[in-house]
């Protein structure tokens, strides 16, 4: 985050977000989920974008436009009473001289494609909720659910019973965020109705230059964080153009210059042209990593499952060990 030092960043977040908590619905509630662009045809990504097209479009034709309109409505008529948890969050602690701390809770026995050395599998919302409480307990700042069919049979339940979890253990319990692949405002909805503090996996190679801001702007006037995904510089000076104030690199699409170990020029290069008063998430999933981001400048870590599978029952070691390695001065 870019700040002036005569003023707050509590401050700047807030002047940054509010002004965002408005929406035109009626130009794009009927809309349908855009095509994958062609950048991710033919590739897992391309597929991922299919399925929940088609899962999206069935969605959409038995609400009809206007239950679809009146969804949208309702859920911004009742924005959350605790609005950009995790950007005021960012904005209060990055000034003591560290990132904020969000870890992805994720399932191990249902992901495809993912493997994990650890002993004890993670198949239920209830072993979910345990690790939760483990990382809550040890200090996280914040957490992410999964909650697309890939990684989990039970969908908002697990983000669910996760937030559950964490607001039993402390007084002002860490956000809790929804991790999907967001191509529609109502899932939007559906994730603010299941109780998270924010989206991660609004995208813009996938939502495209139209639909991108959209989904920014909605989340925005529900009072939810939703950091917007970049790959490239283009992305960047696109979406900014449109005021979006939450930008994220290196969680669900790689960067688009393959590059020898995080610290490079592309990556501490995207975050060094991030504008004014905008904040930024960075997915790792090693300490090194972690510690080269907060270096070339995060705001915040996205802390992968496979990190926290690696620390199983040792999470608040974990919460330690990522402290150490990025405690400092920017």
């Amino acid at each position: 985050m870019k700040a002036n030092n005569s003023i707050s960043r509590p401050a700047l977040v807030s002047s940054a977000f509010a002004g965002r908590r408005t929406f035109n619905f009626k130009c794009h509630a009927s809309q349908q989920p855009e095509s994958p662009p062609p950048s991710s045809g033919g590739t897992r990504l391309g597929a991922i974008i299919k399925r929940k097209q088609q899962q999206l479009a069935q969605r959409l034709e038995e609400l009809g436009e206007e239950g679809l309109e009146e969804r949208l409505q309702s859920a911004a008529s009742n924005p959350s009473a605790y609005p950009y948890r995790l950007a005021r969050l960012i904005a209060d602690t990055t000034p003591t001289g560290r990132p904020v701390l969000v870890f992805e809770i994720a399932r191990t026995s249902t992901s495809v494609g993912q493997q994990t050395d650890t002993t004890t599998t993670i198949s239920s919302s209830k072993e979910l909720a345990e690790v939760a409480t483990r990382l809550s307990k040890g200090g996280a700042d914040a957490l992410i659910v999964p909650t697309d069919s890939e990684d989990t049979p039970e969908g908002l339940s697990d983000l669910f019973n996760v937030s559950r979890a964490a607001a039993e253990i402390r007084p002002i319990p860490p956000p809790v965020l929804c991790r999907d692949w967001f191509l529609h405002p109502l899932q939007i909805v559906d994730a603010k109705e299941a109780g998270c503090a924010g989206v991660v996996g609004i995208i813009a190679s996938v939502t495209g230059a139209r639909g991108t801001p959209v989904m920014s702007s909605f989340s925005s006037a529900l009072g939810l964080d939703a950091p917007v995904e970049i790959v490239n510089l283009a992305e960047l000076k696109a979406m900014e153009t449109f005021g979006v104030p939450f930008f994220a690199l290196n969680i669900s699409v790689g960067l688009s210059v393959r590059i020898a170990g995080f610290g490079s020029d592309v990556a501490a290069g995207l975050l060094g042209e991030l504008p004014f008063m905008a904040v930024s998430l960075v997915g790792v999933k090693s300490l090194e990593e972690a510690r080269a981001a907060r270096e070339a400048g995060a705001d915040a870590l996205f802390v992968r499952r496979e990190l926290v599978w690696e620390w199983q029952g040792r999470e608040k070691q974990l919460v330690e060990a990522l402290i150490d390695a990025t405690n400092g001065d920017d």
